[in-house]
């Protein structure tokens, strides 16, 4: 599979339909003017095609490896660690006190897009360390940053995230692991965690565990949880790794159905050493900075495999040739004409295209919202940000990482009997994108967030606003872009509506509708960014062909017309309210 990222429609996207002079004219960011940023879009390309695509295929076939305690990198990845690490990826967006590049987090999300597309196993090691380092810069103590934010912003070191153990996943409050307090200052950390995804491997130096626990004695549920940070080897007198080992098993790897080149690892803690993150019994609070940017991360990881999808499927209906076309042929000389040129097919392609062109702006947009979060001049405009965002949260990585899988799906079944074996790589993205619709709280988890926290929360405040924009952007539409203006205005009136259902509804309805709510926001927020999209390129102005503004506008329309009726029936099942009997067990055999 022949991956690119996107450069003309990122650039598209960016330049002309978001407004990416607001994020570069951002405080922090004057160290990137447009030309720098765009030179690094293009260098992202590069190092994708050239380091994690050619290690794909190797990720999957064999995938990393377990011996003798050591978790070994499948073959390829430890050279393409090493060439991320020093050609500064790892610390893109990170801050330049700690050894970062402090770029903007829109840029970020063209790496991370980049990487999930190209190379889905090996983009996890890079969030972790992301992750580890946002958490601590948010809750670590002046001592934890120094020493620990630098080594993992250059990926010298490795960052992983302890949650899961065996009983439970979703429900933390049931964490058994314990700590313990030594005299020292730091705690023995006792219990068994799975699912670590790179929870080991010999591509980085050190590697430093986050882990929930329990402090000897606190309160149960995940009011007593503490967050501890614990080194894979120890540290000495002057913070270097030692070849010590910490008391830390790995226990295994699991034989999962896609990832395989990302080591998910079960790890015994047995009175391993830690020191605790933040205050005692707020470990929760402080691993949330953690998974709302990793919720981000993995809605991007999902547009990733989408693009990949779309590009091998069109790829594949150009030049496979199959049946006549009806009335003229397309390839008079040749024995059949080309997929793209059925009907069905060019449906397909366009509607996912709109899809494809929708959820990216709606995911660039969502880390536009991020940058003004973290950089906004004001008190008041960083806190809006951040309210938007946070709605936003739960629908992007829902939305996107579902995409994805549909996307995956959809190239399996343009390539028909070729799609179902391993020769075009369609069924590795089908496995691998799997997961993203599980892991950081599976779009059920999402669907409740956004419904009790978010949108009862602050009264339907932020979703009304976003309706509100949808009702203007309306407003600017040409008259050329009628039908376009129809589908908006409908798309905000039903946001809208089901808003007040869930303001309104009983508790249990809203619960039993929460997905399908979900979908509506994000089909009726995929209508806003699909008619700024066809505007701008109704205008045309900027630096591409007419023929790419032309496509833009179809692709839209493609959206509006085929995809975003979804958002009708997932109304309708929204209001069916709670089911009225809970099955038996016995029922259900």
């Amino acid at each position: 599979m022949d991956y690119h990222l996107p450069l003309r429609d990122l650039t598209f996207l960016l330049d002309e339909v978001l407004d990416l002079d607001q994020t570069l004219a951002l405080p922090g960011y004057e160290h990137c003017d447009k030309d720098t940023f765009f030179a690094v879009v293009d260098a992202i390309n590069g190092f994708v095609r050239d380091n994690l695509a050619t290690c794909n295929e190797a990720g999957d076939r064999p995938g990393a490896k377990l011996d003798d305690g050591q978790v070994y990198a499948a073959p390829g990845f430890a050279d393409a660690y090493k060439v991320f690490c020093e050609d500064g990826w790892n610390a893109l967006a990170l801050e330049e006190e700690y050894g970062g590049q402090q770029l903007p987090f829109v840029l970020h999300a063209a790496l991370r897009e980049g990487m999930a597309g190209s190379n889905l196993a090996f983009a996890l090691i890079h969030e972790l360390n992301f992750g580890v380092v946002e958490a601590l810069m948010a809750h670590g103590s002046d001592h934890q940053k120094s020493v620990y934010c630098p080594q993992l912003t250059s990926g010298n070191w490795a960052g992983t995230m302890n949650l899961t153990e065996p009983h439970c996943g979703t429900d933390l409050g049931l964490i058994r692991t314990k700590a313990v307090a030594n005299d020292d200052g730091s705690y023995a950390i006792t219990g068994n965690k799975i699912f670590i995804t790179w929870g080991d491997h010999d591509m980085s130096e050190n590697v430093a565990h986050l882990i929930l626990a329990r402090v000897e004695g606190a309160q149960p549920g995940p009011r007593g949880l503490s967050l501890f940070l614990a080194p894979k080897y120890m540290l000495d007198e002057e913070n270097n790794t030692t070849s010590t080992r910490n008391s830390i098993t790995i226990s295994g790897i699991e034989d999962k159905m896609g990832i395989h080149g990302s080591p998910t690892c079960a790890i015994s803690f047995e009175d391993t050493k830690a020191w605790i993150v933040g205050e005692e019994g707020k470990g929760l609070a402080a691993m949330f900075v953690m998974m709302n940017a990793a919720r981000l991360s993995v809605g991007q990881q999902g547009l990733g495999i989408a693009e990949a999808a779309i590009q091998t499927a069109t790829t594949y209906a150009h030049e496979r040739l199959q049946g006549r076309a009806e009335g003229e042929h397309w390839n008079p000389e040749g024995p059949a004409d080309p997929l793209m040129v059925h009907a069905d097919v060019r449906r397909r392609l366009l509607t996912a295209q709109g899809e494809m062109d929708a959820a990216r702006a709606l995911a660039y947009f969502g880390a536009g919202l991020l940058d003004e979060a973290h950089r906004a001049a004001t008190f008041e405009a960083r806190g809006e940000a951040n309210t938007q965002l946070s709605m936003l949260t739960p629908v992007l990585k829902s939305y996107l990482s579902e995409l994805g899988s549909r996307m995956a799906n959809e190239a399996v079944q343009m390539h028909g009997g070729h799609g179902f074996i391993k020769d075009y790589g369609v069924e590795q993205l089908v496995r691998d994108v799997r997961i993203t619709e599980i892991y950081e709280g599976t779009s059920a988890v999402q669907a409740r967030d956004l419904v009790t926290r978010k949108v009862r929360g602050d009264g339907g405040v932020v979703v009304k606003g976003f309706v509100a924009e949808m009702l203007a952007e309306a407003d600017a539409l040409g008259d050329d872009l009628a039908d376009v203006n129809i589908a908006l205005r409908d798309a905000a009136a039903r946001l809208a509506r089901s808003t007040d259902w869930v303001l309104s509804a009983a508790s249990g309805d809203v619960l039993s509708g929460a997905c399908d709510y979900l979908e509506v926001t994000a089909l009726s927020l995929s209508a806003w960014m699909s008619a700024r999209i066809a505007r701008t390129a109704s205008a045309g102005a900027g630096q591409q062909s007419s023929d790419y503004y032309a496509d833009r506008v179809d692709a839209a329309r493609a959206f509006l017309a085929r995809a975003l009726p979804r958002a009708i029936s997932h109304e309708i099942i929204m209001q069916a309210g709670e089911p009225g009997q809970i099955f038996r067990a016995d029922r259900c055999l």
